[in-house]
């Protein structure tokens, strides 16, 4: 009975002392594709969630599906209050799911006749934001792997390069996925 009483401590103290910490990886969403209002990636490797100030009621993820002139497009976004950042996707003329190239240049402010891109903005400070594009220098992937426009959800996962509009300063980001609804 002495053995017993002095191994069961001991056990329970090894097995406490093996938890094993979470990788970058491991620490992004699942790739659901229910509309969980989830998203997610590794920028340069290290995990990125979005995360809603402590004042917003919103969901710091989001997505629209609009007419526009020439269809409808697609905009995901998710931002992050803590170093304010913001993640956005725009895909024109989406009406089902597939692999979106974004490899073309394109300007924000001209609104819906851009070709797909990606922006990725960094306004840490109260200085003037750094805007981050995807274009024919820094290319990425979008694959939507639900586009459910009955049960308005949007599921999928993308690999991007950004580069920002002004210098050739670029960042990864990898392993990206999203499950929202619209």
């Amino acid at each position: 009975m002495k053995t017993f009483s002095f191994l069961l401590p001991a056990l329970l103290l090894t097995t406490s002392a093996c938890k094993k910490e979470q990788t970058e990886l491991e620490k992004l969403p699942d790739a659901t594709q229910t509309g969980t209002g989830s998203a997610g990636f590794l920028l340069d490797g290290v995990a990125w969630l979005p995360e809603a100030s402590n004042l917003s009621t919103g969901s710091p993820s989001s997505a629209s599906w609009q007419r526009t002139v020439a269809g409808r497009s697609l905009r995901v976004s998710s931002s992050r209050y803590i170093d304010r950042t913001t993640l956005q996707i725009f895909l024109p003329h989406i009406k089902q799911g597939g692999v979106f190239q974004l490899n073309q240049s394109a300007n924000p402010p001209s609104g819906f006749s851009n070709p797909s891109y990606s922006m990725f903005i960094m306004s840490k400070s109260l200085t003037v934001p750094r805007i981050f594009l995807t274009g024919p220098t820094a290319t990425g992937t979008v694959t939507v792997t639900r586009f459910d426009t009955v049960a308005r959800v949007v599921s999928g996962t993308f690999e991007l390069t950004v580069q920002e509009e002004t210098s050739p300063e670029t960042h990864r980001l990898t392993d990206g996925r999203f499950d929202l609804t619209f």
